[in-house]
């Protein structure tokens, strides 16, 4: 039985030219983007009563996963997109992610907001 599941692959993002020089120091830019694991999906099984899983236990093995695999190709930051929906950007903030400004296509009519959290 899946009880949840999550993607997670390694990918440049240009963050925008306005992001402060402390932040793109932080997240070690060079030339406006950074190197990153992008957490391509996250979800739970709802189709299960009472499922124990949530997020936070979720990102725990994300975590592990990208632990292992920084151990082999290196990184410092994790990246995922989300819609701009108020509700979902608090509950990633309450795991300690914040919001990246990245370079957005000007044609695109729903852009994802673009969160970020540094690999300790």
């Amino acid at each position: 039985m899946l009880l949840a599941y999550f993607t997670v692959t390694f990918k440049d993002i240009k963050i925008h030219p306005d992001t402060s020089k402390s932040r793109a120091r932080k997240l070690k830019a060079k030339k406006n983007t950074v190197s990153t694991y992008l957490i391509g999906q996250i979800g739970k099984n709802k189709s299960i009563p009472d499922n124990p899983i949530d997020l936070e236990k979720i990102l725990a093995d994300v975590y592990v996963v990208i632990k292992q695999a920084q151990a082999l190709i290196g990184g410092r930051v994790i990246i995922l997109e989300c819609e701009n929906n108020e509700r979902l950007i608090r509950l990633y903030e309450s795991q300690g992610f914040q919001t990246l400004a990245v370079a957005q296509d000007p044609e695109d009519e729903n852009p994802l907001v673009t969160m970020f959290i540094s690999i300790k």
